[in-house]
């Protein structure tokens, strides 16, 4: 596998995402370092750094026994998480519809037009991911946005989820351009509810999954 991130362990943490979130390294196996070191073509210190770093982002549990392990979906993780997002992603949105400019907006069509053109799941989680960190960043209250961030990060486990699934990528789609429209309105109590619903729905879709699998 080629590498091509600035350092080793941005390069491993990228490399290891991508693997687990393929599925090609499957929920709940165990990732055992020498092996993994020579897939990725780095050495021990950059993939234990790699694989501190996707630890904090929930893809990898630490088990007492096993040492890392591919973390496995969590209906009460995946709760948590949403709760804490629609108390910050609804107090954003709010905050960025009062600063919203024109540019902005055109900058959010073309991120919602960027994510009608991924290709993969992975190419899709970071355009979601692109089209949501701009929309808050608008609300220019970075610590807010830091922290949802962290969140969306630990939800890409879930999101995952959502990216491999045509029917739920254009219900998120159609949400993201609903949620623009509200922008472009100046309708503060229509975002947030656009924001609530937008979130439940997901959360509500990847609680069936899970209680499926």
């Amino acid at each position: 596998m080629l590498l091509d991130r600035t350092t080793a362990t941005e390069a491993a943490a990228y490399a290891l995402r991508s693997l687990i979130l393929s599925g090609e390294i499957p929920a709940g196996s165990t990732l055992r370092q020498d092996d993994l070191a020579k897939r990725l073509g780095v050495s021990r210190t950059p993939l234990r750094e790699a694989l501190q770093r996707l630890t904090v982002e929930g893809l990898i549990r630490m088990d007492h026994h096993r040492g890392a392990v591919a973390a496995v979906p969590s209906i009460a993780e995946l709760r948590e998480i949403y709760e804490l997002q629609e108390i910050l992603e609804c107090h954003a949105g709010r905050e960025t519809i009062k600063r919203a400019t024109k540019s902005d907006i055109a900058e959010l069509c073309e991120r919602i037009e960027e994510l009608s053109h991924a290709q993969s799941p992975i190419e899709w989680i970071r355009g979601n991911l692109a089209f949501h960190s701009t929309m808050y960043r608008i609300s220019n209250k970075p610590l807010v946005v830091e922290m949802i961030g962290q969140l969306r990060n630990r939800a890409s486990l879930y999101i995952n989820m959502v990216a491999r699934s045509g029917e739920s990528r254009t219900r998120a789609q159609h949400e993201h351009g609903e949620m623009v429209e509200a922008l472009v309105a100046g309708d503060a109590d229509r975002l947030e509810s656009l924001i609530q619903a937008h979130l439940r729905a997901t959360l509500s879709w990847v609680e069936s999954q899970i209680s499926e699998s």
